[in-house]
């Protein structure tokens, strides 16, 4: 039996993009019930954005299966009371729009805690909610190249984007886990609801801070010894076929590693001699590594490495991906059917719980799916519903 961790949980949601939805999908993945408040007529822009069929698009289907669909005009005033009803069922309401939008809507965190003291409220941001930039429109690549991504990715030379997601994913970690946490602590009645605020700024310099920031974490220059960073040490070392990776840390990986590609003279070297001299030197190392490299294919490379004990993994394709032995032996890819958009392929959620992996319980919903039906749950007649779409309040 599947155990959904989350299971009556219901959480509401007025997010667009990628860091709400990526949060709230993995808490739907997990068992929430989780309601998508979309605008009428063009719904979240993930619906319009990556690999097409039957209207569903590859983006949408992975951020937001498992989740229900209302079409809305926020500001049409008929529609409050309904929503307001809705809110008071809720345990999570999680927006992303710009700090003081929806305030002026009536639906900030003072509002709604009048409504449902228990509600946790979260607002993810840009730049958090005050300060000189907190009005400013925000997507991924401005928060990467104001967090130092661009410049870790560009060591060594032009300063380079993290070519995904990256700051709205580890914003939406954050904020998936400071929502788990804080259902825990209402559930224990240490508190009740409250207020949860997430900046993608502060979420991404908290994720790159002990490794990309480590020679920046002492203050004052009084005795400190400034090393190489780990971006040094990320390289794809070209073979005569493709490409590899390898990193080696102890003492042991790197005698491997010399035994693999046939360098014994590494050991003799003094600036090899321990880890700490190893890296302050991994660049040489590694140009070292890849004259070896380079006149062996992938697969002899791999294989030497690993007789070794040395962490060493073939460069995959995107294609190659979807095929490669360890992803299909985990099960991490899984097959369902979307009515409109036909077979569809995702990744299973990551998560195990009890041995039993979590599952699509629903594809991702066609924009207001769910409106009658989660109208009606919180007593809607077919006529308040007629009339709110009427009025252009729902879609």
């Amino acid at each position: 039996m599947t155990v959904e961790p989350l299971k009556g949980i219901r959480i509401v949601e007025v997010t667009t993009n990628a860091s709400g939805p990526f949060a709230t999908g993995i808490l739907a993945d997990q068992g929430a019930d989780v309601i998508r408040l979309e605008t009428v007529g063009r719904g979240d822009p993930s619906r319009y954005v990556g690999g097409v069929r039957g209207g569903v698009t590859g983006y949408n289907a992975a951020m937001n299966r498992n989740k229900r669909s209302l079409a809305v005009d926020l500001k049409n005033p008929q529609l409050r009371p309904v929503l307001i009803e809705l809110i008071k069922t809720a345990d999570v309401f999680v927006q992303n729009s710009r700090p003081g939008a929806l305030d002026r809507s009536g639906y900030g965190y003072e509002d709604l805690h009048d409504i449902n003291p228990d509600l946790i409220y979260v607002s993810i941001s840009g730049f958090g909610p005050d300060g000189p930039a907190a009005h400013q429109r925000v997507y991924d690549p401005v928060i990467q190249v104001t967090a130092g991504f661009a410049a870790v990715q560009g060591v060594g030379g032009k300063p380079e984007l993290v070519k995904t997601i990256a700051s709205d994913k580890i914003a939406a970690l954050t904020t998936a886990q400071a929502i788990s946490s804080a259902l825990f602590a209402r559930a224990s009645g240490r508190v009740r609801g409250h207020h949860i605020e997430v900046s993608m700024l502060e979420a991404s310099l908290q994720f790159l801070w002990p490794d990309a920031f480590w020679n920046h974490g002492f203050v004052g220059a009084e005795g400190f010894q400034p090393k190489p960073l780990l971006a040094e040490f990320y390289r794809v070392l070209a073979t005569a076929d493709g490409f590899v990776t390898t990193i080696v840390v102890g003492d042991e990986e790197f005698k491997g590693a010399c035994r693999a590609l046939e360098l014994p003279h590494l050991l003799d070297e003094s600036r090899y001699a321990s880890i700490f001299e190893r890296f302050s030197n991994y660049s040489e190392l590694l140009v070292t590594f890849e004259g070896k490299t380079r006149i062996l294919t992938t697969a002899e490379v791999v294989a030497r490495m690993d007789r070794e004990g040395v962490p060493c993994g073939k460069v995959n394709t995107l294609d190659e991906v979807i095929e490669d032995p360890r992803v299909r032996h985990a099960g991490a890819l899984i097959e369902y059917d979307d009515p409109r958009g036909g077979r569809l392929r995702q990744t299973r959620p990551a998560a195990i719980f009890a041995g039993e992996p979590c599952t699509v319980r629903r594809p991702a919903p066609a924009l207001g799916e769910h409106t009658d039906e989660v109208l009606k749950s919180v007593g809607c007649s077919d006529a308040d519903i007629a009339a709110l779409r009427a009025a252009g309040a729902i879609g």
